[in-house]
C-alpha cells in the first residue's frame, strides 16, 4: 500500500508539472502574438499642456489598448526634428508647420494630424519694439524649427531680418531671459508664456505673424511616407487613441494638470497649465474641426506663401501628403483585394518581373534599367502596391521565358498567351492589342497575302508567339528564330532574309530609330497580337491580384503612356524623300527662328542691365537707384520699415581731374565704386547718383548704424591711393526715409547735408536729422 501511495503521489507531482508547464507554454505564446509594438514620438516643445493629449493616452492605456507602446520624448536644444523622423530615429514629429522644407525644398513627409487649427506661435518683443522692423541689431530667441520652419520664419524672411542684422540665440525655454532683457524678442505661445509676464505685470509686445497675412496651424504630427504607406493600421491606432486622450483631458483637466506637472516635471506651474488648458481648448477650434483633422486648403494656402517669399521652389505639391489621401487612395484600390490576397503580398515581400530586354517601345533592359510602355504601365500598378516589384535581368527573350519556366521570376509583363506558356502561366485580360506586319527593304513590293511568299525566308524572335503563328499557318514559309528584333532586321537590310514579323508598333520603333530609308512595313497578318500580364501558375493568387490591378489601370492612362513612346502610321511604298526635305527645310528655319529668338532674348536681357547700370563703375545708375528708391519708400509707408539713404560727394574731384587727367579721374571713380561695394551689407544697394556723387540705399537700419557706416566708408576712402593721386576724400549726408515726407525733401536735405560739409571742412559726415 505503501509503494502504491508515493506512485500516486509522483504521478500527480508529474501532472502538475506538465500542467504548468503547458500554461507557461501558452502564456508566452499569447505574450508573443501580443507584444506591444513601440512608437517614439519627437515634441517641439517641453512638457506641457500642448501634449494633454498623448501624455493622457499614454497614462491612461489607450495606447496600450491597440498594442502600441508610445515614447514621448522632450524637445532639446539642436535637434532637427525633421530630420530624425527621416532617418528612422523615431516614428513621428511635431512641427508648428504642416509643410516642412529645407534649402527650397520640401521634404518628403506626411502630415498626419493638425491639433492646434489656429497658430498660438508669436514673436513677444521688449516695450518700444512694435513690428518687426524694429528687429534690426535686436536678440532674437528660438527654435530652430521655429525660425526656419514655420509663421514665424515666413515673418522674418518678409521683413529681411536675419543674422546678418540681427542676433539670432538658441532658445532657453526661461521666460526669465526675456523678464530680465537678456533677449530683446522672443518665440512664444500665446497659450504659454504671456500668462507669466501677465502676472508679474511684465510689458510686453505681441508681434503676431496673422497680421502681416501669415495665417497658419500649429501642433503639427508628420512621419515618413514610407511609415504612412506600409503601417497605416498603426498610425490609423496611434490617432484613434490619442483622439481618446485629447477628449479624456478636456474631460479630466484637474487630473490631467496635476499629472503633468507631478509625473512629467512640467516647468510651469498648476495655474499656468490650467490657462494653457483653457487657450489650448480655443485653439483646436473644436466646434468646427474634429480632434487631429488636417485642413488642406490651409496647407496649400501656406505653400503659396512660401513659394512667394522664395523659401521654397514651386511646383512641388505633387501626390500625396496628408495620411487621408493616402487613406483615400487605399481605398480605391487595395480594399478590392482580399484578406487572403493581402496576407499572400505581406509573405511574399517582393515580386520578381522578366521582360524582353529589347523590345522597344514596348520594353527593354538599357543600362540596366527597366524601361518602355510596360514599365511606365509597371510604375502606375505599383502604385496600388503596398510591396516592390523588382527586375529579373536577362539578356535575350528566350533566357526571360526560361526564367519563367523555372519559376526564378514571378510576373512576366508582357506576355501573348500561347498552349506551351499555359503550363506554367496564366494571363491577365490584355492590355496591349496591335496588328502583326512584316518589315522588308524598301524596294520590295507591297504583299496582300503572306501564301505568296512561298519559300521566302523570313525572320521572328526565338520563342515569340508570333513565330509559333507563322510556323503553323504558312507552312511552305521558311521562319527563321533569331535571338531580337535588332539581328532580324539586320538580316533584311543585308538580304539574307526576305522579312521579319512583329507587331506594328514595335518594328515602326526601330525602323525610325535605326533603319531610316532602308526598311519599310510592307505588309499586315490579318490578326492581332494581344499582350497581357503572365502570372506564374503554381501561385495562382497572383492571377488575381493582377487582374484587379491591370483593370484599375484606365483607358486614358494606357493612351497618354503610348503616345508618349511612339506614333506610327502604316502604309504602302511611300516615297519619303520629300518629305524629309519639307522636314529639313521645316527644321532649318526652326533652327533659325530659335537662334534669332536666343539671340533677341540675350540683347534683351543685355539691354535691360544697361539701363540700369553706369558703364563706367558698373554700379546702379540713376534710374535704377529711383526704382529702388520706391521700393523702399512703399515699404516705409505700407509697413513703417526703416530705410537709410547716404549721399557722399568725391571731394576737389574737379582738380583730380584738372591734375591728372579725365583718365585718372575715371579710375577714381571705379577704385571709390570698388571700396563701396566691398564694404556695405549685401542688402543695401549702391549707385552711381551722377558726376562724382554716390549713392547708398540701406533697408532695415537705424539712424546710428547708417551714420556709423558713413564714417566707417569715409575712413576707408581717406586712405584709398589711385596711381599718382594721394589724397582722396569724400563728405557725406545722411538721413532715414520718412513715411510722412516726401522721398523728393527728404533727398534734398540730405543734399543741403552734403553741401554744409563741403562749406565747412569736407571730409565729415552730417546726419539729417527728424525736423528737417
Amino acid at each position: 500500500m505503501i509503494h502504491i501511495k508515493r506512485y500516486n503521489v509522483l504521478m500527480e507531482f508529474s501532472l502538475l508539472k506538465y500542467f504548468l508547464m503547458f500554461f507557461l507554454l501558452i502564456q508566452t505564446l499569447y505574450a508573443q502574438n501580443h507584444e506591444q509594438e513601440k512608437v517614439t514620438l519627437q515634441l517641439e516643445w517641453k512638457y506641457q499642456f500642448q501634449y494633454a493629449g498623448f501624455i493622457m493616452a499614454k497614462e491612461k492605456g489607450f495606447y496600450k489598448d491597440v498594442n502600441l507602446e508610445v515614447e514621448l520624448l522632450e524637445y532639446q536644444n539642436g535637434i532637427d526634428i525633421v530630420e530624425k523622423v527621416l532617418n528612422h530615429e523615431v516614428d513621428f514629429g511635431m512641427s508648428n508647420n504642416s509643410l516642412m522644407y529645407k534649402n527650397g525644398v520640401l521634404q518628403p513627409v506626411v502630415l498626419l494630424a493638425t491639433y492646434f487649427q489656429k497658430s498660438p506661435l508669436v514673436f513677444i518683443a521688449q516695450k518700444g519694439i512694435n513690428s518687426p522692423v524694429d528687429f534690426v541689431g535686436k536678440t532674437i530667441m528660438g527654435t530652430d524649427d521655429e525660425l526656419s520652419n514655420s509663421s514665424l520664419s515666413l515673418l522674418l524672411e518678409h521683413f529681411f531680418i536675419s543674422g546678418k542684422n540681427a542676433f539670432i540665440v538658441p532658445h532657453s525655454f526661461n521666460i526669465d531671459d526675456f523678464i530680465n532683457k537678456d533677449v530683446d524678442v522672443m518665440s512664444a505661445f500665446t497659450s504659454n508664456q504671456l500668462y507669466v509676464l501677465d502676472k508679474l505685470n511684465v510689458p510686453y509686445n505681441i508681434i503676431n505673424p496673422a497680421q502681416y497675412g501669415f495665417i497658419t496651424n500649429a501642433s503639427n504630427l508628420f512621419s515618413t511616407y514610407e511609415e504612412a504607406v506600409k503601417n497605416p493600421a498603426k498610425i490609423e491606432n496611434f490617432l484613434s487613441a490619442t483622439k481618446r486622450g485629447w477628449e479624456y483631458a478636456f474631460a479630466h483637466l484637474d487630473e490631467t494638470i496635476h499629472v503633468i506637472h507631478d509625473k512629467y516635471k512640467s516647468q510651469k506651474s498648476i495655474e499656468a497649465l490650467l490657462y494653457e488648458a483653457n487657450v489650448t481648448k480655443d485653439l483646436m477650434l473644436l466646434g468646427l474641426y474634429d480632434i487631429g483633422e488636417t485642413n488642406k486648403e490651409l496647407a496649400m494656402r501656406t505653400y503659396k506663401q512660401l513659394v512667394k517669399s522664395e523659401k521654397v521652389f514651386p511646383h512641388q505639391i505633387q501626390g500625396y501628403f496628408t495620411f487621408k489621401d493616402i487613406q483615400d487612395a487605399f481605398k480605391n484600390y487595395l480594399v478590392s483585394f482580399t484578406q487572403v490576397e493581402k496576407g499572400y503580398l505581406l509573405k511574399k515581400g517582393v515580386l520578381k518581373l522578366c521582360v524582353d530586354p529589347d523590345w522597344m517601345p514596348f520594353e527593354s533592359i538599357h543600362n540596366g534599367k527597366y524601361v518602355g510602355i510596360s514599365s511606365d504601365i509597371f510604375k502606375l500598378i505599383q502604385q496600388n502596391l503596398d510591396i516592390n516589384m523588382e527586375l529579373y535581368p536577362t539578356k535575350t527573350w528566350a533566357q526571360s521565358m526560361e526564367a519563367a519556366k523555372k519559376r526564378e521570376c514571378d510576373i512576366f509583363t508582357l506576355a501573348s498567351q500561347t498552349p506551351d506558356r499555359s503550363e506554367y502561366m496564366n494571363f491577365t485580360d490584355s492590355y496591349i492589342d496591335l496588328p502583326i506586319v512584316m518589315a522588308t527593304q524598301v524596294n520590295k513590293a507591297f504583299v496582300d497575302n503572306f501564301y505568296a511568299l512561298e519559300n521566302k525566308k523570313i525572320g521572328a524572335v526565338k520563342g515569340y508567339a508570333i513565330a509559333q503563328i507563322m510556323k503553323s499557318r504558312y507552312p511552305n514559309i521558311e521562319v527563321v528564330e533569331v535571338d531580337n528584333i535588332t539581328q532580324g532586321l539586320q538580316l533584311v537590310e543585308s538580304g539574307k532574309l526576305y522579312g521579319y514579323v512583329d507587331n506594328l508598333m514595335v518594328i515602326a520603333y526601330y525602323i525610325q530609330k535605326d533603319f531610316t530609308r532602308m526598311l519599310k512595313i510592307s505588309s499586315r497578318l490579318n490578326e492581332n497580337v494581344e499582350l497581357a500580364i503572365g502570372t506564374r501558375n503554381d501561385e495562382p493568387l497572383l492571377h488575381n491580384i493582377f487582374q484587379k490591378l491591370i483593370r484599375s489601370v484606365s483607358e486614358t492612362e494606357k493612351q497618354k503612356i503610348y503616345n508618349q513612346w511612339v506614333s506610327v502610321e502604316e502604309s504602302v511604298d511611300i516615297n519619303y524623300s520629300l518629305v524629309y526635305q519639307i522636314i529639313g527645310l521645316f527644321l532649318l528655319l526652326l533652327a533659325f527662328f530659335l537662334y534669332h529668338y536666343s539671340q533677341l532674348r540675350k540683347y534683351n536681357h543685355l539691354l535691360k542691365l544697361q539701363s540700369h547700370t553706369d558703364t563706367l563703375t558698373q554700379l546702379s545708375n540713376r534710374l535704377k537707384l529711383d526704382e529702388v528708391l520706391s521700393e523702399n519708400y512703399n515699404l516705409a509707408v505700407r509697413y513703417n520699415q526703416t530705410c537709410g539713404i547716404i549721399l557722399l560727394d568725391i571731394d576737389d574731384f574737379k582738380l583730380i581731374n584738372d591734375t591728372y587727367g579725365h583718365l585718372m579721374g575715371d579710375e577714381v571713380l571705379k577704385k571709390m565704386a570698388n571700396v563701396l561695394k566691398q564694404h556695405v551689407r549685401n542688402t543695401d544697394v549702391v549707385g552711381r547718383w551722377g558726376g562724382e556723387e554716390f549713392l547708398i540705399i540701406c533697408p532695415n537700419t537705424s539712424i546710428e548704424n547708417l551714420e556709423n557706416l558713413a564714417v566707417n566708408l569715409r575712413k576707408k576712402i581717406e586712405v584709398m591711393h589711385v596711381g599718382e593721386v594721394k589724397k582722396i576724400s569724400a563728405s557725406f549726408g545722411v538721413g532715414l526715409i520718412d513715411p510722412e515726407q516726401d522721398i523728393e525733401k527728404l533727398l534734398q536735405a540730405i543734399d543741403e547735408a552734403l553741401y554744409y560739409v563741403k562749406k565747412n571742412g569736407k571730409n565729415q559726415v552730417r546726419r539729417v536729422t527728424a525736423s528737417v
